[in-house]
């Protein structure tokens, strides 16, 4: 999963783009973005493992247009139906509007930074979630059939925790998945 969370946290592209957006400079976009990947992405993690309906999520990972835009954030971030997607896409990654600013006040905490930015910040971040996941499984989706919902998500289940090994990482994303479905 460090792989995944390190395609977007070391992207400066992404980080610049947001900062831009949000108008803060790209020292706090870039501590933002580092807080927030991992809870989305445990919030996918969560999303792909649990019983409910993870659907709507793999039609986003499906869906082509997300690689573009995780490539090349600055052309879609100021899109206006970008914002729209984001929160389509942040329902899914986190549960409800209520856990999204519980995750917004707990990132607050640890940068100090206001949580109406961390929120503005969410959206944007959500959809270069899906461009992540869908540029790493995008060489496995072409090359073996996934003819179920279940051997998709079984794959990107595998893409995000390749490691299984319990680390720290995994251990924060356990933490992190927790706190946002409580």
């Amino acid at each position: 999963m460090a792989g995944l969370i390190d395609m977007i946290i070391n992207n400066p592209a992404i980080i610049k783009s947001i900062a831009k957006q949000v108008g803060i400079d790209t020292g706090d976009a870039g501590s933002i973005i580092g807080k927030l990947a991992p809870i989305l992405m445990g919030g996918a993690k969560s999303n792909l493992e649990s019983k409910k309906d993870s659907g709507g999520l793999i039609k986003h990972i499906e869906s082509s247009n997300y690689s573009d835009i995780f490539n090349k954030p600055e052309e879609h971030i100021n899109n206006g139906n970008f914002k729209d997607m984001g929160n389509d896409i942040l329902a899914e990654l986190t549960g409800s509007k209520e856990n999204s600013r519980e995750v917004a006040k707990h990132v607050e905490e640890e940068t100090g930074i206001s949580s109406s930015i961390i929120k503005s910040v969410l959206p944007m971040l959500a959809p270069m979630i899906i461009g992540a996941l869908t540029n790493k499984s995008a060489p496995s989706m072409n090359s073996a059939s996934h003819s179920s919902t279940s051997g998709l998500t079984d794959m990107l289940t595998n893409l995000i925790d390749q490691d299984n090994d319990g680390s720290a990482i995994d251990d924060i994303m356990g933490m992190a998945a927790k706190f946002i479905f409580k």
